[in-house]
């Protein structure tokens, strides 16, 4: 936000909140808080993200399921107390909110610039917590739990004279090269920001990417003029919005990337900036509203990116589960075969494999020691000893030798004469025989094993099938940003809409009886009650003063009357009555006492037919404001 959207955001939150009081306070993340007030019962939603924006919301938003720290002190400083002030801090992008009076006044500040912070003082400005506790570098100022916070000590706007441009012009030359811009130094000596800055020199006819050195900044120069006159235009809009506090509502503007009505949203203002021209731009009766409407769809896009991650997390599970069992099955069946292999390949060479098992274990009973051993294999190998050829190597601490073997030359076909031999591991404490055994035998253990994982890996892919649904379910069905309803007054009552489209309410307990009648019961409507324990107090709001409410509606409100009482219960046959408003009274006679809820008739009770207890639940859609014509009549008086 700017220091124009700060001053514009202000004015417009100043008509919405003075006066309302703050029902809760809620945070959404480690750095958004939504503050809950009401005001002559409107209800108002700030929103108060550190560092990024404030404003006033008509969207619902998911809120965390337990409070943080933080946000109970706000509650224990701020529920209940009313908005006494909303202010911005002299020209900074800092809002002070103050809940209370006098010595028990608690001021809330947001600030918008670096970082970013929240910050709770007393009435005297005493922090008491803030979001982030810093040093700043300029000032040396700690901002930290039980220091001060100046809330004085305020920028004021400077306004742009000669003087004030020429001296700002003249040290940013001083200190300029070859790729200073013009703008860049505006920005940064002058108090505009960057979108007012761009403006002023698009209204002077200077390009946005204008080199310092190539500006004519000599005292009344063509550029000077035209840039001197910008920017008094842009402080005579400023002035405005600070005039526009006193209740002008400032409207909003919402510029779209393109020129298309359907192209993305890009950025905000209050007014029409000159870089924007050329633009789509939405136009909103607030600039309030404005920034709500571009920050939700904002929100909204990330929350739809997120569920997309998740969706494919969830998938992913699902595959990582599957791709794993089939490497292991994968691993087993090669394993198995293996073992085939080289049980088939010892009994191909039953004779050669029990000669090297026979010498290597009488020299090892003659006493040669391992490395003698080694060396008389490699010297007999050379020498063309046959059995010396197919040991590969000596394994003797596991009383194993590895053997080289193949199925001979003239068993192979001719594309496998060129593969190599298979190293096979053969026991010297058994014979060719068991040594092949040993290798069937783990063959027919790795297909068990293999069966089994098998198995077992379609339960897993199921089990992991239905969990990543059940998350898809949960993404799908997860609540994101929503606007919200506006809330009627009746809806804290029972109420229907009968088939003739009158309001009926009835009241829930005796207070709500009593609110009814006191409160929203009008000439004109009907008041229906029966005579037995337990009936509550109904009215039919009649929109149509001029004409009686037609029986069917009668009907059905006495029905309701009588169904919601101990008729109900004791499956008891009877009858409601109705009267006039005027007839209702809270009056008792002499010596007789009114309990709450309860009414005194005066005149006549025109008693409805008796009904059968038959009630129904039904759902009431709102439909879209294009779609009411296609409705009209539906519940005409019949």
């Amino acid at each position: 936000m700017t220091i124009l959207d700060v001053r514009a955001t202000v004015a417009n939150l100043r008509t919405q909140l003075l006066g309302a009081r703050c029902a809760n306070v809620y945070d959404l993340d480690a750095k958004t808080y939504l503050i809950k007030t009401a005001k002559s019962g409107e209800k108002v939603l700030l929103l108060l993200e550190s560092g990024i924006r404030f404003h006033s919301t008509n969207y619902s938003r998911d809120k965390a399921a337990t409070p943080s720290g933080f946000c109970l002190k706000l509650r224990k400083h701020i529920r209940t107390k009313r908005v006494e002030e909303v202010r911005q801090l002299g020209v900074d992008r800092v809002v002070a909110f103050t809940f209370g009076a006098g010595e028990d006044a608690n001021h809330l500040i947001l600030e918008l610039f670096a970082g970013g912070n929240i910050i709770l003082t007393d009435h005297e400005g005493t922090i008491l917590t803030l979001l982030r506790t810093h040093t700043d570098e300029a000032s040396g100022q700690r901002c930290a739990v039980r220091e001060k916070y100046s809330l004085d000590n305020l920028s004021e706007n400077r306004k742009i004279t000669q003087e004030l441009l020429s001296s700002t012009l003249d040290a940013g030359l001083r200190a300029a090269h070859d790729k200073t811009l013009l703008k860049d130094i505006l920005v940064k000596e002058l108090d505009y920001g960057p979108a007012l800055v761009e403006h002023a020199l698009i209204g002077a006819g200077i390009e946005s990417k204008c080199k310092l050195l190539g500006f004519d900044a000599a005292p009344g120069s063509d550029q000077m003029g035209a840039l001197l006159g910008a920017l008094r235009e842009v402080d005579g809009v400023i002035d405005g919005l600070m005039h526009s506090e006193g209740g002008a509502i400032i409207p909003g503007i919402i510029i779209r990337k393109g020129a298309a009505e359907d192209s993305p949203y890009d950025d905000f203002a209050p007014i029409e900036l000159r870089q924007f021209m050329g633009r789509a731009t939405e136009r909103f009766e607030s600039f309030d509203k404005a920034m709500d409407a571009y920050f939700t769809v904002a929100e909204d896009q990330r929350l739809e990116q997120q569920k997309i991650q998740q969706q494919k997390a969830a998938v992913s599970k699902v595959e990582r589960v599957k791709k794993g069992h089939e490497a292991s099955i994968r691993a087993l069946k090669e394993e198995e075969e293996s073992n085939m292999n080289k049980a088939m390949l010892i009994e191909a060479n039953l004779q050669d494999v029990d000669n090297a098992i026979l010498v290597v274990n009488s020299l090892l009973g003659q006493g040669i020691d391992w490395i003698s051993l080694k060396k008389m294999v490699k010297t007999e190998a050379k020498k063309g000893n046959p059995v010396a050829q197919l040991i590969h190597q000596l394994k003797l601490e596991t009383n194993q030798i590895t053997l080289m073997l193949t199925f001979g030359l003239d068993c192979l076909e001719e594309d496998s004469q060129t593969l190599p031999v298979t190293l096979v591991d053969v026991d010297l404490g058994s014979n060719a025989y068991t040594n092949a055994e040993h290798y069937y035998t783990s063959k027919k253990k790795m297909a068990h094993k293999a069966g089994k994982t098998e198995a077992s890996a379609d339960k897993a892919i199921k089990g992991a099938a239905r969990k990543a649904k059940e998350e898809l379910k949960r993404v799908d069905t997860k609540s994101s940003i929503q606007a919200i309803r506006k809330v009627h007054w009746f809806e804290k009552f029972v109420w229907f809409i009968s088939s003739e489209n009158y309001l009926v309410v009835s009241g829930r307990d005796a207070q709500q009886n009593e609110l009814l009648v006191k409160r929203y019961m009008d000439k004109g409507d009907i008041y229906l009650h029966a005579d037995i324990h337990g009936a509550a107090t109904h009215i039919i709001k009649n929109h149509n003063k001029e004409e009686a409410v037609p029986p069917l509606t009668l009907a059905q409100a006495g029905l309701s009357c009588v169904c919601r009482s101990q008729a109900w219960e004791a499956r008891m046959v009877t009858s409601a009555y109705w009267v006039h408003p005027e007839q209702v009274s809270k009056s008792a006679p002499t010596g007789e006492y009114l309990t709450t809820g309860s009414f005194m008739i005066r005149g006549k009770k025109n008693f409805l037919p008796p009904n059968p207890l038959v009630m129904g639940f039904g759902l009431l859609f709102r439909i879209d404001e294009t779609c009411v014509a296609n409705h009209v009549g539906e519940r005409r008086v019949r």
